[in-house]
């Protein structure tokens, strides 16, 4: 697929996640859980793994633990930053205690130009997530005042595709547990997976 064809109606994507900041994961992930009824979340204790996480043009030495569940086809991901390193996380968290709603995260075939779209339509980058070979990630754009909340865009890949399905699939199990469960990181979360159809 060509940058024209990506920018469409759809070039971000049908899907879309709800991200909302944290003070505790485990009273937040009870609250979802208990009085919501969403759930269960996976929850990844030391999100960041490997790569490494740009703010405001400087690396910065993010630890943040993150959880992901379902409502039908939106996710919710709930964020915890587990240090005072400067982030989009502490900046956020500057509105106040208690959970707040961050951002809306798409998944774009075409990551390339969904970042020039949103660029030319008044959204600017502030942060991002790389590969130990550089390669972006994870895009977080700032967002005109009308909207209210960053935008974050990331490449839809293979990898992804496997856990969040496998997460969505827990979620629409009838009568399932609405226990978290909790693993090191993603890796950890898909050697899991792959064990499990191995065994």
């Amino acid at each position: 697929m060509d940058a024209q064809q990506a920018v469409g109606p759809f070039y971000f994507g049908r899907r879309l996640q709800l991200a909302f900041l944290v003070d505790d994961m485990d009273e937040a992930i009870e609250l979802w859980t208990d009085k919501l009824k969403v759930g269960p979340f996976v929850v990844f204790e030391h999100a960041l793994g490997d790569r490494q996480f740009v703010h405001r043009g400087q690396a910065s030495p993010v630890d943040f633990s993150l959880a992901l569940s379902y409502v039908g086809e939106t996710q919710i991901e709930l964020i915890c930053q587990n240090n005072d390193a400067p982030s989009i996380y502490t900046e956020g968290r500057k509105a106040g205690p208690g959970g707040v709603a961050h951002h809306l995260a798409f998944w774009p075939d075409d990551m390339g130009a969904a970042y020039r779209e949103l660029t030319s339509n008044g959204f600017e980058e502030v942060a991002s997530i790389r590969s130990p070979a550089g390669e972006v990630d994870v895009y977080y754009l700032g967002s005109p005042p009308s909207l209210g909340l960053m935008v974050e865009i990331v490449p839809m890949n293979e990898a992804r595709r496997v856990y969040f399905s496998q997460i969505k699939a827990l979620c629409e199990q009838p009568g399932g547990s609405q226990a978290p469960l909790r693993f090191r990181d993603k890796y950890h979360f898909l050697s899991v997976l792959e064990a499990s159809k191995r065994g």
